[in-house]
């Protein structure tokens, strides 16, 4: 609990007040020692008064904070028995008088964040300031993230998340949002043009011819043989070729004119009877899962990311330690931009400030209760000791005035007081 006063002005108030006292006291002997008489009359006069005045303040001032010389005398000590109750007091009155909540939103309004900001960003100095300061938190990101036991627990937890995922049954959940409305009909009617169109191509049907050839003379070695005395290879090749792609195409241009072609229902049969495996057949979840886990797993995975990773980090950290960083220069133009753009952008900037203002006003009242609770809880928490002698180094100091004024003022009543009883006696 940090100290709130000056403890040394505190006493060297107090020490002035006793000594004040102390003179007093010192004047009223010298009067008795004189018997009152003349003069010192009216120095015993202020003198008595001026004692009493002293130590009736003093009374009064260390009965808030203590038990006067430790009697445990009615009403005194207020503040430590009321430690409670001025815990509440003052956090209602935080809440109520400066955690309001129109209070709050009226102070977001008036501040119109967004258009703060876009003024702000817009000189080059704050959009350098800020790149400055965002350059620092990403190589404090880059730093954290280093860190051996951060990348264990980083890998750990990706690792045990993915673990989770039901890959098969969220593949057929992807699926069956990609198949939906007959998309899939609609991409292999793309397929069969792209292959159509792949087929007419006369490097297509080169390659046909040539594959063609080779098969035939590995495999029918006489018969080959005995047609090239016959017929050029290469013509019959092409040939065949030419017509294996006009039937080809003559079935596709079939498939895709006819929504209803059989092979298009069979593709559409079979493409349902995977995504309902997917989701629902426990063997095939079962195989997806093991090749997930082998996947995790495998030594080649883990080098490849980590390579990856170390690749990505030596490129950062270059750039990052680099005068004329890439990264910096991005993050100041972009500073820069989002200042003109807001600037720009009437209506984004009020959209930006009512947003906020609705966020303020939904989160003010449990803030400023929890506030408020948190004023409390801390003072209920202080020690007794602690709580007065906070307080007491925080007003103690004008408190001590108030001792020094009622040994003067008490004084001067007392001549008052003895004037008055020299008057009355002088008319009688």
């Amino acid at each position: 609990m940090a100290a709130g006063g000056k403890p040394e002005t505190l006493r060297r108030m107090q020490g002035r007040a006793l000594a004040l006292l102390a003179l007093a006291v010192l004047l009223f002997g010298v009067a008795l020692w004189h018997g009152q008489e003349g003069p010192w009359a009216w120095v015993g006069a202020f003198a008595e008064a001026a004692i009493v005045g002293a130590l009736a303040d003093w009374f009064a001032v260390v009965a808030l904070f203590r038990h006067p010389l430790g009697l445990p005398i009615p009403h005194t000590a207020i503040i430590p028995r009321n430690k409670a109750r001025i815990a509440g007091k003052l956090a209602a009155f935080v809440r109520d008088q400066f955690l309001e909540t129109e209070a709050i939103v009226g102070l977001v309004r008036r501040l119109n964040p967004a258009g703060t900001v876009a003024v702000w960003l817009q000189k080059k100095e704050n959009a350098e300031l800020l790149g400055r300061h965002l350059l620092v938190v990403v190589q404090e990101a880059l730093h954290f993230v280093d860190d051996i036991r951060v990348r264990d627990a980083l890998r750990e937890t990706l690792r045990r998340q993915l673990g989770q995922i039901n890959l098969a049954q969220m593949a057929g959940q992807i699926l069956d949002t990609l198949t939906r409305e007959h998309r899939h009909q609609e991409l292999l009617e793309d397929g069969i043009q792209r292959l159509s169109r792949w087929l007419d191509q006369g490097e297509t049907q080169q390659d046909i011819a040539e594959t063609l050839r080779e098969v035939l003379k590995r495999a029918y070695p006489t018969l080959f043989a005995w047609m090239g005395a016959v017929v050029d290879p290469a013509v019959l090749c092409q040939n065949l070729a030419e017509n294996l792609v006009s039937a080809s195409n003559k079935l596709l241009q079939e498939i895709a004119a006819d929504p209803e072609h059989p092979r298009r229902q069979a593709f559409a049969a079979w493409v349902d009877d995977f995504i309902q495996r997917l989701k629902h057949d426990p063997r095939f979840q079962e195989r997806a899962e093991r090749w997930k886990g082998e996947i995790l797993d495998h030594p080649a995975l883990h080098d490849y990311v980590n390579g990856l990773w170390a690749d990505l980090q030596g490129w950062l950290a270059a750039d990052l330690e680099r005068p004329d960083s890439r990264i910096h220069q991005r993050l100041v133009a972009g500073a820069g931009g989002l200042g003109a753009f807001l600037a720009e952008h009437e209506p984004l900037r009020a959209a930006i400030n009512e947003h906020l203002e609705q966020g303020v006003r939904r989160l003010a009242e449990p803030l400023r209760d929890g506030a408020a609770r948190h004023i409390a809880d801390t003072i209920h928490a202080w020690r007794d000791e602690d709580l007065v002698r906070q307080m007491e180094w925080s007003v103690g100091t004008d408190l001590q005035y108030i001792r020094i004024n009622g040994t003067l003022v008490g004084g001067l009543i007392g001549l008052g007081i003895h004037a008055t009883v020299l008057a009355a006696a002088f008319l009688r």
